[in-house]
């Protein structure tokens, strides 16, 4: 797939007979074949087509990684993809920064049935919420040299500057009257749970919130258990 030049690369299983799609979308630092995404993605697949892919700036993506900003592009092009092949219901769920793209594509783009955002923030001034460990651990990957030269030795390139887009907690009330679902763990160390809050109090119906109390963040709770639960959720917002 390619959008205004940037090719992104992917997998997934989108040949499942059945409805709906789910276009998977996976965290900063992630890709589709990363151990416990992939296990997730294939459980998800039991019950829907999944399509799986990496981000920009990821991998074997072209271009360079926006924190989720232009990558609600990247999340339009997966959706255009299945409904090209022929799913009339497309539900987009994403992961830490892919749960960021997927409100802001939701919010600003659309065109998809249902969305499920598991450990977004709501707001991008997160450090000070975070716990100081995760806060200085993710500093020192993002924000110095050596820890850009280590994460592009791994497939991942950032930006050398960066422009805030409108957070998740500012288009989130745009999302309805596609329902949307918001996941967060209890003992999240990177957003804490005032974010699920928050996004839950800024969005409109319909909307439902699921907070774990042994979900941390991101792939910290993609279990075969939460993969059949948030499986089962899915269906029901869509029968509703």
């Amino acid at each position: 797939m390619r959008i205004a030049g940037t090719r992104l690369s992917g997998g997934g299983v989108p040949d499942v007979a059945g409805d709906p799609a789910v276009v998977l979308a996976h965290g900063l630092m992630g890709w589709h074949r990363k151990p416990r995404f992939a296990r997730f993605g294939e459980r998800l697949a039991s019950r829907f087509a999944v399509y799986a892919f990496d981000f920009r700036g990821h991998a074997s993506s072209d271009g360079v990684c926006d924190y989720g900003g232009r990558e609600i592009h990247d999340v339009a092009a997966v959706v255009a993809r299945a409904r090209e092949d022929g799913h009339a219901r497309v539900v987009t769920m994403g992961i830490s920064m892919g749960g960021i793209a997927v409100l802001r594509h939701a919010g600003l783009i659309g065109g998809i049935d249902a969305v499920v955002s598991i450990s977004s923030l709501a707001y991008w001034d997160w450090h000070g919420g975070a716990r100081p460990r995760a806060a200085r651990a993710m500093r020192a990957r993002t924000a110095t040299m050596p820890g850009r030269t280590m994460l592009r030795a791994w497939g991942v390139r950032l930006p050398e500057t960066w422009e805030t887009p409108a957070s998740p907690e500012e288009v989130v009330g745009s999302i309805a009257p596609v329902p949307l679902v918001i996941v967060h763990g209890r003992n999240d160390h990177m957003f804490g749970v005032d974010h699920a809050m928050r996004l839950y109090e800024a969005a409109r119906e319909p909307k439902r919130l699921l907070l774990g109390s042994r979900f941390g963040h991101a792939e910290d709770g993609l279990t075969p258990a939460f993969a059949d639960r948030i499986g089962r959720v899915v269906g029901e917002v869509l029968a509703a």
